[in-house]
């Protein structure tokens, strides 16, 4: 893994280098304003240099420096990821608490009025689709696969309407960018087949007035469920980047919905993160200091996260993620109970300790270096079927033709669709809806005939990646008779329609002989009539003509009647050839 520094922070100097990066073969895990950290194959560092708006590549343990008008942020999180193996000492120094939190219920309209301040919601940046298959604007963080944007908001006391006690400085937002981004490479490490990877956007209220609010959050108690708390601090916020409508959760979905949609990922959480520096206890006054909305959309955690302090935020952050994708947690103080269940594929909470002695450690009892097999269904990490791939990445896609005529002259283009199949959502929680959704996206398509060899089809719109594809497709040329075209589509987790989509069509043969002979007949003028019989199977006839018998023979007419005048004088040989409704030309 290296860490590729930008010329700049823009976005089409962004859009160049994961270009490059794709033709490499490499693969961005971390995406940073100006910074990328990605895997690439071996050997490939070199040329990684080379690609266009990248100015450094830096190597695990070299340091770099950012380049103009780019953040430090991504090189913190570079560092912090790079010496991840580092820290020994993993014993959680205090539990979590009542960590996991039941929001209300929101609808598609209410989210849909909170975004009425936002001036437009920006396509995707990438060009990918912004939402996965089948989700809604409320299902942001549903199984914890594929790719998601991670908002870090550091808020900022303005000092407005309290005394303001606290303020970040360069150095603390860097450390927790850093510990954020390792706590997610720790997720990241722990399933390599749920293809996870990160794209993050810091709003800094030191230099960014739309993470400010005029109260200073950690003299507030948390009061999650009340109005004192985060429903102030929270609520301001978010209106100031453009939600102005609604409650804290609609505003906080909204962004999340609209902040996937830009980046082209599947998923998308907030964290804020309030300045606790200066508090003696690092917590909020009623003692919370992290905890997370079940299913999202956010996210809320203290600088100094209690006695866990800042240089195991990581350790926090990646236990609170679990929450924002159905988690339960498992220690016994929680109140877990074991025949609990939700997340996508309808996980039990078997690894609680209050009800089962045999627990083992996990990442959801005190934020340990392990994940146990309860917790990793709970967010979608299980192969339920047996096939090798995880459920909710594994369905095979679906393969439609469209209709072939029966019978043809010539195989026609074969066109169609190819659709990716979302696995069922078993989740039982009614928070958000559960619609079944798939991340997967359409790689590309093949068709053959008569079971011979595949062949590539192309897409309709000129390039694959969405959920659903039109392609179409030229088969060789067919011999007369019966033949079965089918289609396939591939996904890009390497997904085959196992069922293609089949049709028949029979190509019709060539027209039959020519009947009687042809015979000439000559008029009262300069000119020859020419009368023939008509041939069984003919749709038209083409007329030859040729001023000697040893001269060659030229097309002079094509009708679809037994007789032709030819007005041209002088002496002239004829042949007439029977033409089929396929256009095949019979010369006998």
């Amino acid at each position: 893994m290296v860490a590729l520094i930008l010329d700049d922070a823009s976005p089409a100097t962004r859009a160049a280098a994961l270009s490059g990066i794709a033709s490499l073969g490499g693969r961005t895990v971390h995406a940073f304003d100006g910074v990328l950290i990605v895997e690439l194959p071996p050997g490939s560092e070199f040329r990684a240099l080379k690609l266009a708006g990248v100015r450094e590549v830096a190597l695990k343990g070299a340091a770099a420096r950012a380049g103009r008008g780019v953040p430090g942020w991504g090189l913190a999180a570079w560092s912090a990821i790079a010496h991840l193996g580092d820290r020994t000492d993993e014993r959680p120094p205090a539990e979590i608490g009542d960590d996991a939190l039941v929001p209300p219920a929101t609808t598609l309209d209410a989210v849909r009025a909170a975004r009425a301040g936002v001036r437009k919601v920006a396509a995707s940046s990438t060009g990918s689709p912004g939402a996965p298959y089948g989700a809604t604007d409320l299902n942001t963080s549903e199984f914890f696969a594929g790719a998601v944007s991670i908002n870090v908001i550091l808020v900022e006391s303005d000092g407005t309407i309290e005394f303001q006690s606290e303020n970040w400085s360069a150095d603390r937002e860097d450390e927790v960018v850093a510990k954020i981004a390792a706590g997610l490479e720790w997720v990241r490490l722990q399933e390599p087949r749920a293809g996870l990877r990160f794209v993050y956007h810091v709003l800094a209220g030191r230099v960014q007035p739309a993470a400010r609010t005029g109260y200073e959050p950690i003299r507030h108690a948390a009061d999650p469920y009340g109005t004192t708390g985060e429903a102030l601090w929270a609520t301001q916020v978010l209106g100031k980047l453009g939600y102005t409508s609604g409650d804290r959760f609609a505003r906080s979905r909204a962004l999340a919905a609209d902040t996937r949609r830009y980046d082209g990922t599947d998923w998308a959480v907030n964290v804020f993160v309030v300045d606790s520096l200066n508090d003696v206890d690092g917590k909020f006054a009623d003692g919370r200091f992290a905890y997370t909305w079940v299913g999202g959309p956010h996210i809320v955690m203290t600088y100094d996260n209690q006695a866990w302090g800042i240089d195991r935020m990581d350790q926090v952050l990646r236990h609170e993620i679990e929450h924002a994708f159905y988690a339960f947690d498992e220690y016994a103080s929680s109140g877990c109970v074991c025949t609990d269940h939700r997340g996508y594929l309808d996980g039990p909470n078997a690894n609680c300790a209050a009800c089962n002695a045999a627990a083992a450690a996990c990442v959801m009892i005190a934020n340990g270096d392990s994940m146990c097999d309860a917790t990793r269904r709970q967010i979608g990490w299980a192969d339920l079927d047996g096939d090798g791939d995880l459920d909710v990445v594994g369905e095979n896609p679906d393969t439609f033709l469209d209709a072939l005529p029966a019978q043809a002259c010539r195989i026609p283009a074969v066109t169609g669709v190819a659709t990716v199949v979302a696995a069922t959502n078993r989740n039982t929680y009614t928070a958000t809806p559960a619609s079944n959704i798939s991340i997967n996206r359409i790689a590309g398509v093949e068709v053959r005939a008569d079971g011979g060899a595949w062949i590539a089809a192309s897409p309709e719109d000129g390039a694959w990646g969405g959920p659903v594809e039109r392609f179409s497709a030229a088969l060789p040329t067919l011999s007369s008779g019966p033949h079965t075209v089918e289609a396939r589509a591939i996904d890009d987790h390497g997904n085959v329609d196992a069922v293609p989509g089949s049709a028949s069509i029979l190509v019709a043969p060539g027209s039959s002989p020519l009947g009687d002979t042809v015979r000439v007949g000559r008029d009262a003028g300069p000119g020859a009539t020419l009368q023939w019989s008509a041939c069984p199977g003919a749709a038209t006839y083409r007329i030859y003509r040729a001023a000697a018998p040893s001269q060659a023979f030229t097309l002079a007419a094509e009708t679809s009647l037994t007789t032709w005048d030819d007005a041209a004088s002088g002496a002239a040989c004829y042949e007439v050839r029977p033409v089929d409704a396929c256009g095949n030309e019979r010369a006998d």
